[in-house]
Parts: C-alpha cells; sequence; structure tokens
C-alpha cells in the first residue's frame, strides 16, 4: 500500500532551481475559457472562475476575450489579458487534497487557456507566444486570492497555490486575432530564459526580501506593472506589504471557514432510524464561539464528492448537533452516518448558514412539523421558549408547535421542555393533524412554519391560501424532494453544447459531469444556491429555493427542478 503523502508545503521547491528551461516544441491549446461575474458561496463574494468551454473562433482582444469577465478592478487590465494554467497540475491537487479531489479538473482555476506540457517551471517572463492569428507575451504569475480557499474548499488554496508555483501565469495581448481549441501554441522568442515564471514567485511569495533579486526583477521590461509596482514598494519602504489580505480575505465574509475539521463527540440514538450526533471543532477559536441561529443547516462531507446538508438542531458553531434519519433510499449519506461512523472519527463540515430564520416582525409562529422535519426547528423552538424570539413585536410564548410522527418521538425531551406549547400527533394512536382548526387561528400578524414530507407542505400552503392567509407569511422547508421524471435536454447558450438528462439523473448533476461548475448547498430545492437562468424552454419547477417573481423571471433549481422537452441555458 502507498505510505502517507507528505505534505509538499512542508519542504516547497526553491525558485532558483528552475532557470533557463528548454525550449517546448509547438503543442495543441486543449481548451478555451469564458465565465460571467456571479455571486458565489453563499456570502456574496463575486466572482468569474465560473468559466465555461468555448468553441472556436474565438476572439481575443487587447483584453483578453471579450466575453470574459472579471469582478476584481485589478484584474482589467492589458498586463492580465489571459490565463493559462497547466492542467498537470490538477492530479498533483488531487493526491495533495483528497477532501476536494472532485474539484480539481480542467478549468476549474478559472483559467482562459489550459495545455497539459508547460507550466510556471518552464514558461518565462517575456515570452513571445503564438496561437492562432494572436501572438502573446507572458508578464506575470497569477497572484491567487481568497476565492480559490472558497473554491476549492480548502482555508489555505491561496498560498499552497503560490507557495509551490501552480498559481497559473498572465499574458499581454501583442497582436489581437482569433483562436480556435486545438491550434498550436508556438514559442516565438525568449527574452529572458533566466527568469521563470517559477522563479519571479519565489521572490515575490517566499523569499520575500532578496534585494539584489529584486533590482534585477523590477527591471525586466516585459514584467507586469502591478508586481513592478509592488517590488518597487518593498524597495523603497524597506519592508514586505501585507499579503494576508489577499491570501484570507479582509471582510468576515471573505474568511475561509466553509470546511473545518469536527470530531463527533456523541452518537445517540432517538429512535430507531434517528440519530443524534454531537460534533465539536478540531480547532476552535473565539469566532466559533457564537450561538447557532435558528433554521440554519450545514453540509456535511462524507468522502469523496458526496455531501449532504442537515438541519442544526442547536449550540455554537464550535460545537453543535445534527438530527439524522437513516433513509431506506440512502444514496450513501444517511447510511454512511448511522453504519460506519463512530464517536472519535473526524468529519470534513461547512459552514453553517442561516436559511430558514423566524420572521422577526410576526406576533406569532405556528410551527408544523412532520418527522424528521422537527430538526429544522429545535433551535428555534429553544429561541423563543427562551424568550429570545423577540422582534418589533414577538414576546416570549408566542408560539406553538405541532408535530405529526409514526409512533416514536424524536427529540422528546426538547419537545417536552415546550409544555403546552407542542402538541405531538401520533398515528399509531389515530391522532391526526387538524390543519383546518391550526390555520384558521392565524391572523395578519401570524407566520406559519412547515417542514417535512410533500404531501404535508402542500396541504399546510392550500389550507393557507383558503384562509387568505399571504403566501409571504408562509415558509416551507422540504427536506426531501422527487428529483426524477421524464428526461430532457438542455442546450448550453455560451458553450454551445447540449446536455441530456436522464430520467433519474438531475440537472445539476448533468451539468457536473460534463465539467460545469454550478454553486450548490441544500440540494433539496431549499437555499436557491444552485439556480441557473433559463432563456426558453417550459420548466417544471420544484423546491421551495425561488419566489414565484424569479421562477416568471426566467430562474430554476438545477438540483430538483425539471425541463420540459427541450430548454435553454444561459451557461
Amino acid at each position: 500500500m502507498p505510505g502517507p503523502i507528505v505534505d509538499p508545503l512542508l519542504n516547497p521547491p526553491h525558485g532558483d532551481t528552475f532557470q533557463h528551461p528548454p525550449a517546448f516544441s509547438p503543442l495543441p491549446l486543449s481548451q478555451l475559457r469564458a465565465g460571467k461575474i456571479k455571486s458565489l458561496w453563499g456570502k456574496g463574494i463575486a466572482s468569474a472562475i465560473y468559466k465555461t468551454p468555448l468553441s472556436g473562433p474565438v476572439q481575443v482582444v487587447k483584453m483578453g476575450i471579450s466575453r470574459d469577465e472579471h469582478a476584481f478592478p485589478g484584474h482589467n487590465s492589458p498586463d492580465k489579458a489571459l490565463l493559462h494554467y497547466s492542467s498537470s497540475h490538477y492530479a498533483k491537487w488531487k493526491a495533495e487534497l483528497p477532501n476536494s479531489a472532485h474539484l480539481f479538473r480542467p478549468g476549474a482555476f478559472g483559467e482562459n487557456l489550459y495545455s497539459e506540457e508547460i507550466d510556471e517551471t518552464t514558461m518565462c517572463i517575456g515570452d513571445k507566444v503564438s496561437i492562432g492569428e494572436v501572438l502573446l507575451e507572458v508578464t506575470e504569475p497569477r497572484a491567487p486570492c481568497f476565492k480559490l480557499n472558497h473554491r476549492f474548499e480548502t482555508k489555505d488554496m491561496a498560498k499552497r497555490a503560490q507557495t509551490l508555483f501552480r498559481t497559473g501565469w498572465l499574458y499581454r495581448v501583442l497582436q489581437p486575432g482569433t483562436i480556435n481549441p486545438g491550434d498550436q501554441i508556438v514559442l516565438v522568442e525568449r527574452p529572458h530564459p533566466q527568469w521563470t515564471v517559477a522563479r519571479i514567485m519565489h521572490y515575490m511569495y517566499n523569499e520575500k526580501t532578496n534585494i539584489p533579486r529584486m533590482r534585477e526583477i523590477v527591471q525586466l521590461a516585459p514584467l507586469g506593472f502591478a508586481i513592478k509596482n509592488i517590488l518597487n514598494a518593498r524597495l523603497e519602504k524597506g519592508e514586505v506589504e501585507d499579503q494576508a489580505g489577499r491570501m484570507f480575505g479582509r471582510r468576515e465574509a471573505d474568511y475561509m471557514d466553509t470546511w473545518n475539521e469536527y470530531t463527533i463527540l456523541e452518537k445517540r440514538r432517538e429512535t430507531r432510524t434517528v440519530t443524534a450526533f454531537v460534533l465539536e471543532a478540531v480547532v476552535t477559536d473565539k469566532a466559533l464561539d457564537r450561538p447557532v441561529e435558528p433554521g440554519s443547516h450545514v453540509r456535511v462531507k462524507l468522502g469523496g464528492n458526496l455531501v449532504r446538508a442537515y438541519s442544526v438542531i442547536g449550540g455554537t458553531h464550535a460545537r453543535f448537533e445534527l438530527g439524522i434519519a437513516l433513509d431506506a433510499a440512502s444514496r450513501g449519506g444517511s447510511k454512511f452516518l448511522h453504519e460506519e461512523t463512530r464517536v472519535g472519527d473526524t468529519l470534513t463540515v461547512g459552514r453553517i448558514t442561516s436559511s430558514f430564520p423566524l420572521a422577526v416582525d410576526a406576533d406569532r409562529h405556528i410551527i408544523i412539523a412532520g418527522g424528521i422535519g422537527i430538526t429544522a426547528f429545535l433551535a428555534a423552538l429553544g429561541f423563543l421558549n427562551d424568550g429570545k424570539g423577540k422582534g418589533k413585536r414577538t414576546g416570549k410564548g408566542d408560539f406553538e408547535l405541532h408535530f405529526a410522527v409514526n409512533d416514536e418521538v424524536p427529540f422528546g425531551a426538547n419537545v417536552a421542555a415546550l409544555g403546552d406549547k407542542a402538541t405531538v400527533y401520533r398515528k399509531t394512536a389515530g391522532e391526526r393533524l387538524d390543519l383546518n382548526a391550526i390555520v384558521s387561528r392565524a391572523d395578519s400578524t401570524t407566520h406559519i412554519y412547515v417542514c417535512g414530507p410533500q404531501r404535508l407542505m402542500h396541504a399546510v400552503a392550500t389550507t393557507a391560501s383558503q384562509y387568505c392567509i399571504p403566501p409571504a407569511s408562509v415558509h416551507l422547508e422540504q427536506f426531501a424532494v422527487a428529483t426524477s421524471g421524464d428526461p430532457f435536454s438542455a442546450y448550453l447558450r455560451q458553450a454551445q453544447r447540449t446536455v441530456e438528462v436522464g430520467a433519474t439523473q438531475t440537472l445539476l448533476e448533468a451539468l457536473k459531469e460534463v465539467g460545469l461548475d454550478v454553486d450548490s448547498s441544500c440540494e433539496v430545492g431549499n437555499c436557491g444556491a444552485c439556480r441557473v437562468e433559463v432563456c426558453a424552454g417550459r420548466v417544471e419547477h420544484r423546491g421551495t429555493g425561488l419566489v414565484q417573481r424569479e421562477r416568471e423571471g426566467g430562474l430554476m433549481l438545477s438540483c430538483v427542478s425539471r425541463g420540459v422537452g427541450r430548454i435553454v441555458l444561459d451557461l
């Protein structure tokens, strides 16, 4: 068996070992890619890192590919017109970071073009390269930022990329024209063979105080002005600039706490099919001491690309509890957690996100749960019962819980603590929810919340409509949703290709299979993260992550909704 992988950050290469590389022979360009700015990762962070393949001919102007966008204004520069990445790096990333292996595939670094045969150790500043009709000049290494941490779900990804010389390199366009995928990449001229991109990176990011080397570097005429300005500032001030903001972000939303390691402290059986898991962060800090907000969920990695979202019952971001039902049709999530995990095991867990909060302007809250749907409300119920649910008018005790179960009551102690505010309905005892009686008590300042099977959700929504309760006052959260249906085709307008979606396959799965990166979180239609824009065609909308105006405005949830026949997507 192979031994454990040694982290290359412990012994990074030295840039001076990469000088005077041999000139490379002409080689084919694997792919051209471009992308639009999107709000990603559920934190309002804008990026155009998700780029789609382009079919030729592609027009390249002085600023790069005309249809390509950049979220950071500093990237809109003739010195940064195109980003080239070596696809040979992806195998290394997969081996070194197995928890994120499914994310490492050509195009994932947001590159405009990629090829396998050349990299930062074989390309030099000032190299003139022709591709098709276009003449390019290597200007500088890409300066990786904190968005790579989010993209690859690795807290120090930006630091890793720059330390190991795997960031990619940038071109300026000397001669505009057209490029086609498959065109030959030809080295035309190499004026500075001693200054490979990797060697520049060494003195930019690893050995940052070598004054003689910095003086040499700033004299390189083809070098991009961004790097020249940084090095000149170092020479003038005698100090190194702060790189932490670029690598880890400056705002709270920028910081990479999307994935952290948590230990299973307790695994407690609640019913025959429901188990509670208490998880504690392996590494804690003050930022994790804040309490979990009502209506929060968290994603848990369960090996490979298997990720599942679960409601957080309560606790803090440092130590919290989940309640998970064993699904008879489990595709690996609940089955893995119930049958294969043990106390002391470590799980990779995502950022705790509040996606189903209480309405702070409500006078009363009517909460209706079915089965494991109770987990969506336990934090909120504790919040209300403790009198912490006061918004502008919400008072202590102004809530009621109606909880329908088959027989056993999961988290019975939590429910019992609510006293007469909670009513449990056992199917085996012939007890049934009377939705008319419950919903008819709602007035204009009451909000209704539901989590449970689709049948319960539909019944509550229908009953609320009969009593003229505004849709905005009825909040629906699904813990499962049917994703199968008739096969359909999705034509991707930007990529100019058609994706076939099978009867038991989701659009999200089909898009990811062909290499398109669509953000997703809950994957049951609640959060809206996986929305895509529909240009033409009919959609069978499912899930609750989009309001009606968004559906009518041409959006669909790729995780659960389905096209009818053929649809056209802006991807």
